[in-house]
């Protein structure tokens, strides 16, 4: 598939700082869904940003992003609200039938390997990039489906705009089809307790051991 944009972004821009080299460039586009696949070279491994004074976010933190979200319960939070645990994060959309369920299968492969002791410091977060259909109950379903331990898993719907910057951050790019599926890139990030990502995993079939390493990394730091 081409990596070339299908459809123009239009909306507000985001300037968020650098968040991770090589990932976020200096503006984020947000409006419409139209972006390509991702490309295959971006960084699993992240620079280590420095320290944020006490009660500050660190620049290059995700929960800068100012955006609304809905859990699964209906509950309404911003980015800023998952700050205080280190998390495994994806976006999906519950209605794929092909590879997002095999990116949740890979998070759960990682929430099984840790100890008791580690999965109740470690929190699961799933964001869908398909608003118009994943809605609150949507969501709901599909944790009772995939058997997601709600205590620790948090699945989000949010606008579009709130969706592409989301995207942008996590170096994500996806495409809606005609047929109104998606073509979107795999990567699953683990962040630190400030929203720093820390690790990401691209494509599926990579080596599971350095995922569960760098979460088990976040845990001690």
């Amino acid at each position: 598939m081409s990596p070339a944009m299908n459809r123009p972004c239009t909306g507000r821009r985001l300037l968020l700082g650098t968040i991770a080299a090589g990932i976020l460039g200096a503006a984020l586009g947000a409006g419409r869904m139209g972006m390509a696949l991702a490309q295959d070279h971006m960084h699993e491994h992240m620079p280590v940003p420095l320290a944020a004074p006490p009660g500050q976010v660190p620049t290059e933190s995700i929960y800068n992003l100012d955006s609304a979200w809905r859990d699964q319960d209906g509950r309404r939070a911003a980015l800023d609200t998952l700050r205080g645990t280190p998390r495994v994060v994806a976006m999906i959309y519950t209605s794929c039938q092909y590879v997002c369920p095999l990116i949740v299968d890979e998070m759960q492969q990682v929430e099984r390997a840790l100890s008791a002791g580690e999965r109740a410091q470690v929190g699961f977060a799933l964001f869908s990039f398909d608003p118009e259909r994943d809605s609150v109950g949507a969501l709901k379903a599909y944790a009772a489906k995939r058997s997601l331990d709600e205590s620790r898993w948090r699945l989000y719907t949010g606008a579009a705009d709130d969706v592409l910057d989301l995207a942008a951050v996590l170096g994500m790019r996806i495409r809606m089809e005609p047929d109104g599926e998606f073509s979107h890139s795999t990567i699953v990030t683990v962040l630190d307790r400030e929203g720093l990502i820390r690790y990401q995993m691209l494509g599926l079939g990579q080596d599971r051991a350095a995922l569960l390493a760098a979460v088990r990394a976040v845990l001690k730091r």
